[in-house]
């Protein structure tokens, strides 16, 4: 069983090794997370070197060397070659570098889930390695489940923390009364029907109970 978190990697140097379509997935996820991102491959995919073009990633087209990893926060070795992703390895784990190999002949520190976004919203979906393709499937399914009012609504709730915090500074039992009474099923409901005033209208009641 491993331990689930979400990492802040905003500024923060990544380094991917390898440069195909997996390390491709894995160097636009990290871009996504406002990563600094260097990449380490002899033969890079169209889009990695669209990327680099743009100035989005920094690429170099050569064999991997220990010092790649230099400064980095985090390492994935997403090479097809073992004996490649074992040195990566090797050299992560000497650094104290958070280390994740793509493929099952590497001691990985992390997987990469499969995730769903919706805005601010992730949800991220892991089966341990046994079965990334029982993680797309229900990636899928939750997909079709988060339609566009979880995202209006998580976006109101996140104005709503600063308004609530500023009526009750001093009152932490009282805030957590404030979401529970708000944050129900039934207030999911009117998000996904957009009916934004009667939420509103239960703010307010919620305020004032």
């Amino acid at each position: 069983m491993r331990y689930p978190v979400f990492l802040k990697l905003e500024g923060r140097l990544c380094v991917v090794i390898g440069a195909g379509r997996v390390a491709e997935r894995r160097v636009r996820g990290l871009c996504d997370a406002k990563a600094r991102v260097r990449v380490v491959g002899i033969t890079a995919t169209e889009g990695i070197l669209k990327l680099a073009d743009e100035g989005v990633v920094h690429l170099y087209q050569r064999a991997f060397e220990p010092s790649d990893l230099d400064g980095s926060a985090l390492v994935i070795a997403a090479t097809d070659q073992v004996d490649v992703n074992r040195a990566v390895q090797t050299a992560a784990k000497c650094r104290g570098i958070l280390f994740c190999g793509a493929d099952p002949h590497t001691d990985s520190d992390f997987i990469v889930p499969a995730v769903v976004r919706r805005g601010d919203l992730q949800v991220a979906i892991s089966t341990g390695g046994n079965s990334p393709a029982y993680a797309a499937l229900l990636r899928r399914e939750i997909e079709a489940f988060l339609e566009d009012g979880h995202v209006g609504f998580l976006d109101m709730m996140g104005d709503l923390r600063r308004r609530v915090y500023a009526r009750f500074p001093n009152a932490p039992e009282r805030r957590q009364a404030f979401w529970q009474q708000l944050v129900t099923d039934d207030t999911l409901s009117l998000a996904r029907q957009g009916k934004w005033t009667e939420i509103e209208e239960r703010i307010e009641v919620c305020l004032s109970s």
